[in-house]
């Protein structure tokens, strides 16, 4: 397969995966991506290939972004869950502490 081609599928495929939320795919499609660009280091490129390099890269940056965005997600949920955890320890002490009476 010629380097266009595989520019022009690999963002493709992280695209699709962006778009499902598959973050497991996404973690394969960027190592592949990583791999992919070692072995292209060095080469040059047509100008076909550079603009297929030029869709890789603002698909990989979506990609990214979108990462960045949910784990900022993740971690606004972290810090509730654990901002809360005092509140949810003092109110199961108090119940034990009925309890025990």
């Amino acid at each position: 397969m010629d380097k266009q081609a595989q520019m022009l599928g690999l963002a493709q495929r992280l695209q699709h995966a962006s778009s499902r939320r598959d973050w497991q795919a996404l973690g394969r499609i960027d190592a592949e991506l990583a791999a992919q660009a070692r072995q292209w280091e060095g080469q040059s490129f047509s100008a076909g290939e550079l603009r297929a390099l030029a869709q890789l890269r603002q698909a990989h940056g979506d990609a990214s972004a979108q990462c960045r965005a949910e784990l900022k997600g993740l971690e606004q949920t972290l810090e509730q869950i654990n901002s809360r955890q005092g509140r949810w320890q003092a109110y199961s002490q108090s119940n034990n502490w009925e309890d025990s009476r």
